[in-house]
């Protein structure tokens, strides 16, 4: 069996690096951010915005968890 968890916690992370967790399902924060503002914004000045905007998800391994790319996405803060 294996097991894959949601969102990125950095106990999820190391019990990713340490062969618990197989995968995590990971959000992108920049990306929530960012569109939560823009539909506000528009709604604001009068405009309509999508019921459901996908900001997507990323299938994080233990292959992929120390490239640049997931890196940005388990440390938004950090990376921006």
């Amino acid at each position: 069996m294996k097991l894959v968890g949601f969102d990125a916690s950095p106990d999820q992370v190391k019990l990713l690096k340490a062969g618990v967790i197989h995968a995590l399902i990971v959000q992108n924060p920049f990306q929530m951010g960012y569109q939560g503002v823009r539909a506000a914004v528009t709604l604001i000045k009068g405009g309509q915005v999508e019921k459901r905007i996908d900001t997507g998800v990323t299938i994080v391994t233990l292959e992929n968890v120390d490239t640049p790319e997931v890196q940005k996405l388990l440390n938004p803060v950090e990376q921006n």
